[in-house]
């Protein structure tokens, strides 16, 4: 058998039973220095890290994620949480938060909540309990005792689209993007302008949907328009929903001329229902949408353009900033944009 002279790195066999003391003893630093290094604190000179890295890669040394907690108080890991990630809005803000900790190193733990079936599943802070060091809720409002959870996790915490009172929001401002798209339609010459937007039941004013019904209400009655419970079709914020929601509100109000809805997917619902029809948007009555959907170019759609990514990259970078002791700002409101493409046009003769 031979061995190595007094200042090689020995190769371990079995990586797992790596300890940082053998780390440490190869690098010739303490066990607290090898910590710093592999959590790359710039307390730790470069080539002290760098001597660090190469014993443990040599060594083959992984530290525990519960060591590494223990040993900086953090578990390098925040919460996201969503009430499903396949529609557009929810996986395009919490791919932003997971670029955004990515970047920062940091690892992202979902934490879903579908709301495909009501009443949904209750918010559980023991599922993320020591688990994570912030987190981030995606377009969800919470009940008291959802509240109460999230507070028993001691972290910060901050709500994306859905104002939630007393915490942090970012979002957009929904009642004037509403008016932005009713606007665009008036210019248009349309007077008869039906609203596609979240279900009957959801009279919260925390929630987006409920901003967006205001703000469609609001812009009609500035204008002279009616905007009467018949020209409201509540559906799910799906593109069924909108189809569904489109169907019975042209069903009771034929004289529909455009149509708001406050959501791409449920606007592309309503383009579906209208060709089933055998009309075509844009040209025998128009639509809008509301998000910026990527599926929304190839398919004409007009709509009022949302930051999605933006909000959830931004919430994200936030909430590390919070943990290194920075005050969340109350709330962060990002801008939209009118997109204008051939789902929109000028109101039909009469």
């Amino acid at each position: 058998m031979s061995t190595g002279s007094p200042g090689d790195i020995p190769t371990a066999g079995h990586p797992n039973n790596v300890s940082i003391d053998e780390v440490a003893k190869a690098a010739g630093v303490s066990t607290a220095t090898v910590s710093r290094a592999l959590r790359g604190l710039p307390s730790v000179k470069p080539a002290t890290t760098a001597a660090v890295l190469a014993a443990a890669a040599q060594l083959g040394y992984v530290p525990s994620p519960s060591a590494s907690a223990l040993a900086s108080g953090r578990t390098r890991t925040v919460g996201l949480v969503a009430p499903a990630i396949s529609r557009w809005f929810f996986a395009t803000t919490l791919e932003g938060a997971e670029h955004a900790l990515r970047a920062a190193n940091y690892d992202a733990l979902l934490y879903s909540l579908p709301d495909s079936q009501l009443p949904r599943k209750t918010f559980e802070a023991e599922v993320l309990a020591r688990r994570v060091d912030a987190v981030v809720v995606a377009s969800m409002f919470f009940s008291a005792a959802e509240v109460t959870q999230l507070r028993q996790l001691a972290v910060p915490a901050i709500f994306i689209s859905v104002k939630q009172p007393d915490f942090p929001h970012v979002g957009i401002d929904d009642e004037a993007a509403a008016a932005t798209a009713v606007q665009h339609l008036f210019d248009l010459g349309h007077r008869v302008i039906g609203h596609v937007s979240g279900s009957a039941s959801d009279r919260n004013p925390a929630a987006p949907t409920m901003r967006r019904r205001n703000g469609w209400r609001a812009a009609l009655r500035a204008r002279g328009l009616s905007a009467t419970a018949d020209l409201d079709a509540p559906a799910d914020m799906t593109a069924e929903g909108g189809f569904g929601a489109t169907n019975a509100l042209l069903d009771r109000r034929p004289d529909t001329t455009a149509i708001f809805a406050a959501s791409d997917e449920t606007a592309m619902g309503a383009i579906h229902a209208l060709r089933g029809r055998g009309l075509e948007p844009g040209r025998d009555i128009s639509v809008i949408g509301l998000d910026g959907h990527n599926l929304g170019q190839v398919l004409g759609l007009t709509t009022v353009s949302q930051p999605a990514y933006q909000q959830g990259f931004e919430a994200a970078r936030l909430l590390l900033a919070a943990a290194d002791g920075a005050l969340l700002p109350d709330q962060t409101i990002f801008p939209t944009e009118l997109s204008v493409r051939t789902s929109t046009g000028p109101a039909p003769a009469a």
